[in-house]
This record gives C-alpha cells, structure tokens and sequence, in this order.
C-alpha cells in the first residue's frame, strides 16, 4: 500500500474549528484515505499537485506570482 500526500488540509471534527486531522504535506496512508473518504484531499506523491505540497510544507516551493505589489 502506498501513501498519499495531503493537497488540502482534512479537517477533524466540524469544519471551522480550526482542527486538522492531517494538513498540507502531511503523508496519509491510502487505506486510510480510502476508509475515510478523503480522495478529494490528496494527491499521488509523484503528481504535480503531490510535490506541490510537499515543497510547500517543507518551506522549499517556490514563490507564488500574482498577489499585492
């Protein structure tokens, strides 16, 4: 089985709370994302989105364009 990387923070609880179950990087095991029904959540480490959020959790992505300037 392998894992899967988290794209979009998966809250715990009721939304809003600001309580996460996994966040943004985060690696999740994909039995458990399949149990949970978290696919919309994650993405394949080796996708575009995965690495994405990898980088972006490990403080290593490169700065986004657009935005105040």
């Amino acid at each position: 089985m392998s894992d899967r990387v988290v794209t979009t923070d998966i809250p715990l609880g009721d939304p809003g709370r600001g309580v996460f179950a996994f966040r943004v990087g985060d690696r999740v095991p994909e039995q458990q994302v399949k149990e949970n029904g978290w696919e919309a959540y994650v993405a394949s480490p080796k996708s575009a989105a995965g690495q994405q959020a990898a980088a972006e959790a490990a403080g290593t992505a490169p700065a986004k364009s657009g935005g105040r300037g």
